[in-house]
């Protein structure tokens, strides 16, 4: 995994008052509890122009809409194993000790955004080379659900009571009037053999920005406000994300998610969370990029709602990875900077993908859940 170093100031953006972790620990790597919270083509002569410059008709959404879903069955509604004890603290075993080449590692400063525990020790671990993420590599990433358990995308815990997503992953849900609810901590979604137990919380409201535009996906971020606060400090398996106050470039980030690999009818669905690293690619090259696709010369990217990421052969975000976090290390903490929206296929040397600015959207974000 390649990851580079850089210095780049932001401020941390947080909700709410810092809260206090109970003495809940876990055996880790000797050594590791100490590190705790630590991834350009040449454009083509460009076709002629498409007829529309915002990309309508013309992006491929990264929406679930059929094939095989996250927990490995078939058809239009995906349905993921189910959830007991919904929104409720879960029971942690908490040992005394720890084996030899092992220490114990208890979080007990205070929750903060964007935080990472290091890997523990017995979780079922990754298989070597298929992409998948470590067991809580992202525990600030939530799975959207439909109340039948039909997965609906994915978004990012931003608080003790809000999700952050993409707006047009709540379309369906909304206009069939099937209640939401958000799974947290989630890692295997066809097992419930994890360490710790995913957490299900309904979700009470839902803030779709004013201006969002579903023909191109302008401004297609979304609040949800779940039914009951979340208990943050009692698992690292579920802690939110820390939001950007400015856009990055020329770093590598992570992309992660259950969505399928490509657009191909075969294509499946990785039950187990997956990650990729996608560099940052700045937004002039991005549009330059994407006008060397079927988008056209006259194509114009939105920089108010859009960044980029990736352009790497087999690398990227794809169909049901809508509203995944895009997640760059910044010091000690991991802040969502992008939501994944849309893009031209999937994984295609020099075509980046295209995701949700979420620095553009701090000052909404804030009104919204504060009102």
């Amino acid at each position: 995994m390649y990851r580079v170093k850089f210095l780049i100031i932001l401020t941390i953006f947080k909700y709410g008052n810092p809260q206090t972790v109970p003495n809940v620990c876990f055996c880790v790597t000797a050594g590791s509890c100490a590190t705790l919270g630590s991834g350009g083509p040449v454009v083509p002569t460009l076709p002629p122009n498409s007829g529309s410059n915002d990309g309508t008709g013309n992006i491929d959404i990264r929406i679930q809409t059929s094939g095989t879903g996250p927990s490995g069955g078939t058809g239009t509604t995906q349905l993921l194993t189910s959830v007991a004890g919904s929104g409720l603290t879960p029971v942690i075993n908490s040992p005394a000790t720890c084996q030899a080449g092992l220490e114990r590692c208890c979080p007990s400063t205070g929750y903060q955004c964007g935080y990472r525990f290091p890997p523990i020790a017995g979780a079922r671990a990754p298989i070597a080379g298929s992409g998948q993420s470590n067991y809580m590599s992202y525990p600030w990433q939530a799975v959207l659900l439909a109340s039948d358990n039909s997965f609906q995308g994915s978004g990012v815990l931003i608080d003790h009571l809000h999700v952050l997503t993409a707006a047009h992953k709540l379309n369906e849900s909304t206009v069939f009037g099937r209640l939401l609810k958000v799974r947290l901590g989630e890692w295997d979604a066809s097992s419930l053999n994890q360490v710790i137990t995913p957490q299900e919380y309904q979700v009470a409201r839902i803030f779709i920005h004013p201006q969002f535009t579903a023909s191109n996906l302008r401004n297609s971020i979304a609040i949800l406000r779940l039914s009951t606060p979340v208990t943050l400090g009692t698992t690292p398996s579920i802690t939110p994300g820390c939001l950007p106050t400015s856009l990055v470039n020329g770093v590598r980030c992570f992309v992660s998610g259950w969505g399928r690999q490509d657009f191909t009818p075969n294509s499946q669905y990785s039950p187990i969370q997956k990650e990729v690293d996608l560099p940052i690619i700045d937004q002039n090259t991005c549009q330059n990029q994407l006008r060397a696709t079927r988008l056209g010369s006259g194509f114009a990217l939105d920089f108010q709602s859009f960044m980029c990421a990736g352009g790497e052969a087999g690398k990227d975000a794809c169909i049901g990875d809508g509203g995944s976090p895009l997640s760059c290390q910044i010091g000690a903490n991991w802040f969502a900077v992008g939501l994944v929206a849309w893009g031209i296929g999937c994984g295609t040397t020099g075509v980046p993908g295209v995701y949700i600015n979420v620095a553009n959207y701090i000052s909404w974000i804030q009104q919204t859940t504060r009102s």
